[in-house]
């Protein structure tokens, strides 16, 4: 009321305003006061400019937008001599809150019941609100004579509130009487004791708890009710009926399926009348299951306040649909027919579903153009259990529709809404084809910004077809107007302006408000986003109004796998940065054998849809044997990049970086040492580049879509690099979703390295290597390829695939069977795949909301003399 009151009051005065000086020019704008958002935005939502007559219409509407935003009490606008002076008032900010005098209660339970916190706007209503609010929770937690006051003090625009208390007596529990039915189990759900105050809110609590310990007793009906004079608390619990269901005579049928289906009757009593409600629902259920002379009998045994219902079912014999027969001079395929319905064959017969099968035949032939079909009631054929379905069908003429004539004032638009629709032209008609038609007829105006456009439409039955008849009335031409953000406090306004595609003054298209929507879901940082109107006569302002999502996340894990034994990780991000969605993640990952953190900073808007990345790493790895447990080397590495990344349609992305690396390698096996390189200190520089393809489903736990990617990585001397060598890796994942349940999955995964220059072998901390939970299960990790007494060198090159079938077994856990090959080479010239190594084996999942825990125990198919049969994998996330 009194938001509309200012408008309404200073809409009175602009308008004053702008009549004395409907023709003058603003040279100069002076605003004091604003504080909370920027001059530009104010100007921009006023609607003012310097240099530009002043508008009535306008500036009442930047008004009206401008208190949309709720930061202000009062706007007053003066123009003197050219000079266009604005007085704001905006509205105070509650910095403080204290709570002083409480005893019994706590300082929490006064903040919670205020609905008020630190950062809102302050308002007196709202203040005066929030106390009675308070002196209501008192009153029901038995404190009748509170009173409660405050004071407000003012610094700047923010104010300090001090909430005075005084709880006064309460009104205490002398005596508490038990009535109806005793039960020692209820009795301690009660948490009030004597002399304790009355708490409403507690018994509620106890009525609460006691009516579901009553619920899962088995009692039903029941009611707790209480009193409260005099000091005394009385409770009278009427614990209803006991309810005992046994089920006798279902063979086919669960007792647990068919007591579930029972109980759902019986919510707050138990009678015969809902006895026989529950039979029939039971008989109704069996005649869908095919079971169609069921015949189910209630036994009731009254004892008390306990009643032993026992139904006794004769099931009877189950029907199958043997057959469906469609008769009549049919065009439509039978067997499209046969798809749309419930009773198929080979299926359980539904006689409940018969008469809607005949309308489902009805309603599909008409939307294939038939649109007098008519479909008698089936004759139903029992025959030894086996039932045959015969509908007689009159499909009677197809109706194509064979003309449409719009009609539009000075055939305005008129050849593109012709074209919008003349696809539809010979089409069968339905009544879904005639309303697509008007909302395609109806889109070609609204996309040339005429919002109020009506379509209207006949038809028309003639010996040749359909004709229909549009009559379009477009109304007035919108144009786009302002725009307004509502609900943002970290993210800036100026961020969310820049996310917005349309233009003020353009032609208003809907279109371009969805891409706003999903342009601002995409940042990430809101996690609801409405846009709402405000139309004048030819503009329409749009109103944002965004809430926001928690910037920063913590994360932390622990986990153990056969490699690594023990590890962990702890992470934190936050994504919003000078609220304006720069991004900074941070994560710390401790096993037995690495230690690794890195921070990254990310800027996805810097420049159009172009993403800058940089990162700092550090890592410490031991690499072992993981059979003998020996040291192979250790290294220490520092490392940066920096680089952009670029989206191209909905599933490709690019990645451009430069890359470098300091590493320092030592207690390094001789066996391994191919090159001086691989002890000391090397620093690696280079360029980066990558190419992904991804339309997985769930990242996660994909059923269905592509992975594919390629990798290129060259290092040179003219980057500072201590060596010169390329290298390029590629992988192909695919996922189907064979039927619901069983998933296939593949990859094929290879990667080479070539060298250039004076450079004659690759680094250790840069070759590859293979076999273990991620490659080739049933080799321990890193062992397979070439080694030098028995240790591991790496390679050059590798090819590797996998294959999965992936088996539901229901709860979250699924089986895979699965197959692995590849094989590592010290130089590309070594590439052969007739020494390729196979394995096979199977692994059990279970799925967790973070990927599938998962055991894979992986058997060597040509495993050679000395070799293990095979190994044991456990880790969290799939193989790829």
């Amino acid at each position: 009321m009194l938001l509309s009151f200012a408008l309404s009051f200073v809409s009175i005065l602009i308008l004053i305003f702008n009549n004395a000086f409907a023709d003058e020019i603003v040279k100069k704008i002076e605003i004091e006061g604003l504080n909370s958002i920027s001059n530009k935005e104010f100007i921009y939502l006023l609607g003012v400019e310097e240099g530009k007559v002043l508008n009535k219409e306008e500036i009442n509407r930047g008004i009206k937008r401008l208190f949309l935003k709720g930061i202000f009490d009062d706007i007053v606008v003066n123009y003197d001599n050219g000079v266009l002076k604005i007085e704001v008032k905006e509205k105070l900010k509650i910095k403080r809150i204290n709570i002083e005098g409480n005893e019994y209660f706590s300082e929490k339970f006064y903040i919670n019941s205020l609905n008020l916190k630190t950062g809102d706007f302050f308002s007196k209503v709202k203040l005066q609100r929030a106390i009675a609010n308070i002196q209501n929770e008192m009153n029901k937690r038995g404190f009748p004579e509170n009173k409660i006051s405050y004071v407000v003090s003012q610094e700047g625009q923010d104010v300090s509130m001090r909430i005075l208390v005084e709880e006064g007596n309460p009104l205490r529990v002398k005596n508490i009487i038990w009535q109806g039915s005793l039960n020692e189990n209820i009795k301690n759900l009660l948490s009030i004791n004597q002399n304790d105050p009355f708490d409403k809110v507690m018994i509620e609590e106890f009525i609460k708890k006691s009516m579901e310990y009553l619920e899962k007793k088995g009692f039903k009906g029941s009611s707790i009710k209480y009193s409260f004079e005099k000091g005394e608390l009385k409770i009278f619990i009427d614990e209803g009926v006991k309810l005992e269901i046994e089920i006798k005579g279902a063979d086919s049928l669960t007792s647990k399926e068919l007591k579930d289906l029972i109980m759902a009757h019986f919510k707050d009593k138990v009678s015969e009348d809902i006895i026989k409600d529950s039979v029939n629902n039971l008989i109704t259920f069996y005649r869908t299951k095919g079971f169609i002379d069921v015949k189910i009998s209630p036994l009731i045994e009254k004892k008390g306040n306990e009643w032993n219902i026992t139904y006794i079912i004769n099931e009877g014999e189950k029907r199958i649909v043997d057959k469906i027969l469609f008769m009549g001079n049919l065009k439509t395929p039978p067997e499209e027919l046969k798809k749309i319905l419930i009773n198929k064959e080979g299926s359980d017969f539904n006689p409940e579903e018969i008469e809607n099968d005949r309308l489902r035949i009805e309603d599909f032939l008409r939307t294939k153009g038939y649109y007098e079909a008519k479909v008698s009631q089936p004759d139903i054929k029992d025959r030894e259990n086996k039932i045959e379905i015969s509908f007689n069908i009159e499909e009677g003429k197809l109706l194509k529709i064979i003309s449409i004539n719009i009609e539009v004032k000075e055939n305005f638009l008129k050849k593109e809404a012709i074209d919008a629709v003349a696809s539809f032209i010979n089409f069968p008609f339905s009544n879904s084809v005639f309303i697509e038609i008007k909302r395609r007829i109806r889109e070609v105006y609204i996309k040339k910004g005429y919002q109020e456009t009506l379509v209207e439409g006949v038809t028309e039955k003639t010996n040749e077809g359909i004709l229909i008849k549009i009559t379009v009335h477009p109304g007035n031409k919108k144009y786009f107007g302002r725009s307004i953000i509502l609900g943002n406090k970290k993210t800036k306004t100026n961020f969310i302006y820049d996310r917005l595609t349309h233009k003020e003054n353009v032609t208003f298209n809907p279109e371009y408000i969805d891409k706003d929507r999903q342009n601002l879901y995409k940042t990430g940082l809101f996690s609801r986003v409405d846009i709402n109107y405000e139309k004048y006569d030819d503009t329409i302002d749009l109103i944002y109004n965004v809430e926001e999502l928690p910037a920063g996340i913590f994360e932390f894990g622990l986990g153990y796998g056969e490699y690594e034994s023990a590890k962990g990780f702890v992470e934190l991000s936050y994504i919003n940065l000078f609220g304006v969605n720069k991004q900074l993640f941070s994560r710390v990952e401790v096993s037995s054998i690495e230690k690794r953190s890195y921070i990254t900073y990310i800027d996805p808007w810097l420049w159009s849809d172009l993403i800058f990345k940089s990162s700092l790493l550090f890592e410490r790895t031991d690499m072992k044997n993981i059979d003998t447990k020996y040291i192979i080397y250790r290294i220490r590495k520092y490392g940066l990049s920096g680089g952009f990344e670029k989206k191209f349609f909905d599933y490709f992305k690019g990645e451009l970086l430069y890359e470098a690396t300091y590493s320092k390698i030592w207690d390094v096996r001789p066996e391994v040492i191919l090159s001086d390189k691989d002890i000391g200190e090397i620093f690696i520089s280079g360029i980066k580049a990558s190419l992904i393809y991804d339309t997985r489903d769930n990242v996660f736990d994909p059923t269905r879509g592509w992975l594919a990617g390629v990798t290129s990585k060259i290092s040179s001397e003219a980057l500072g690099s201590e060596i010169n060598f390329s290298k390029t890796s590629f992988y192909i994942n695919r996922y189907t979703e064979l039927k619901k349940g069983l998933v296939l999955a593949t990859s094929l995964r290879a990667g080479f390295a070539w060298l250039y220059g004076n450079s004659k072998e690759l680094p250790i901390s840069e070759r590859y290597f293979l076999g273990g939970r991620d490659t080739v299960r049933g080799y321990a990790q890193n062992t397979l390829g070439p080694k030098k007494d028995n240790e591991p060198t790496g390679g050059n090159a590798f090819l590797m695939g996998n294959l999965e079938l992936r088996t539901s077994l229901g709860k979250n856990f699924y089986l895979i069977n699965f197959l692995d090959f590849g094989n590592l080479w010290q130089k590309i010239d070594n590439m052969s795949i007739t020494n390729l190594k196979y394995t096979t084996g199977l692994g059990l999942r279970y799925k967790t909301p973070v990927g599938p825990f998962r055991i894979d125990y992986g058997y060597k198919l040509n495993r050679e003399k000395g070799e293990s049969r095979g190994e044991i994998h456990f880790s969290i996330g799939h193989a790829f």
